[in-house]
């Protein structure tokens, strides 16, 4: 009898010690998703890039430079898009190698009253790594990929080397924030021409 009371003690135990490992497992595996999802949050002083200049359309009016005075590299495309206007505010490194870019960079900023972010890539063009490669295949068939289970709306340069991320709530339903991703976007491919030698 005293025999098996301890078994049940210790049986009560290692259940108690199982539900304490889960309990820690579940508490960590939120602190991580939380820390990994604070990467994804815009700034709350984020700078703002003005919306005063536009055309009867909404488009803004950007003094767009030409890419061809720029390194065709990720450091060209950030220089490009600042000087051209595109983006505002200072450039954060991203944690690029987590789908397999060379580097990568992201803007966060105001525009029409939206947060915005635009990140970009740049993938190795020889070589390239198998967590890469399904990144670009699936940006090419479906336009987005996947990461920490989300789904990221993306474009990809033709030859796969530059990658954009442009997201802002507004930039669906709201005329001049169509017009700014638009014009953002078109900037973004005119580039990427260029750099492929087009």
């Amino acid at each position: 009898s005293r025999w098996l009371g301890a078994a049940q003690k210790k049986r009560g135990l290692i259940a108690v010690m199982k539900n304490i490992k889960k309990l820690m497992a579940l508490v960590l595996a939120a602190a991580l998703c939380v820390s990994l999802a604070a990467c994804a949050v815009p700034q709350t002083s984020a700078d703002k890039l003005e919306t005063s200049s536009t055309t009867e359309d909404g488009e803004a009016v950007a003094e767009d430079k030409d890419p061809a005075d720029y390194e065709t590299d990720i450091q060209g495309l950030c220089k490009f898009f600042e000087e051209s206007g595109l983006t505002a505010g200072e450039k954060v490194q991203m944690s690029y190698d987590v789908i397999g870019a060379v580097n990568g960079y992201k803007y966060a900023y105001s525009y029409n009253d939206s947060s915005v972010q635009v990140e970009l890539y740049e993938f190795p063009t020889e070589n390239i790594p198998e967590t890469a490669q399904a990144v670009i295949d699936s940006v090419r068939e479906a336009g987005s990929f996947e990461i920490l289970d989300s789904t990221v709306p993306a474009q990809i340069s033709e030859d796969g080397r530059f990658m954009m991320v442009y997201t802002d709530a507004k930039a669906e339903g709201d005329e001049t924030s169509k017009a700014h991703k638009a014009h953002v976007t078109a900037c973004f491919e005119a580039f990427c021409d260029y750099a492929a030698g087009k």
